[in-house]
């Protein structure tokens, strides 16, 4: 059956499946009692027992059939350092706090007057953590075996 999708299709189909595996995992992390408890958020699932135990066997399925594919198609398993992804969103972070600059903020209205030099230098900090955090993390990927 490997014949049936040409090299691009057949990553696309990989891509794809890995993308909702990944998803399955995270609701599986969240059904086993996950917390979240950050400075500005808290977060958890709040599903009844019965709803988890659904949630768990379509996830059984799923996965299962995920497998089955990649063994019909004979998907590759792709091995990956973490540090490409967390790099990425800390870019993001990055740029998300450019935008939430006093400056920025005029786009929800009129800004008050003094809070450009009371928000935008910790905004700053802040910004240039996340791109030194960033770099930091594009080096480990550099310095690979």
């Amino acid at each position: 059956m490997k014949d049936l999708l040409n090299p691009y299709q057949k990553n696309s189909l990989r891509v794809t499946l890995q993308t909702f595996e990944e998803d399955l995992r995270h609701t599986l992390d969240w059904l086993d009692g996950r917390e979240e408890n950050g400075i500005l958020y808290n977060r958890r699932l709040n599903l009844p027992k019965e709803g988890r135990e659904h949630a768990r066997q379509g996830i059984n399925v799923a996965l299962g059939l995920i497998e089955n594919l990649r063994k019909k198609f004979e998907l590759h398993k792709e091995t990956s350092d973490a540090a490409s992804m967390l790099q990425g969103e800390l870019t993001v972070s990055w740029a998300n706090l450019h935008d939430a600059r006093a400056k920025k903020l005029t786009r929800f209205g009129k800004v008050h007057p003094e809070l450009e030099s009371i928000l935008d230098q910790d905004i700053q900090n802040l910004a240039e953590i996340a791109l030194h955090l960033s770099t930091i993390l594009s080096k480990s990927q550099q310095e690979k075996p």
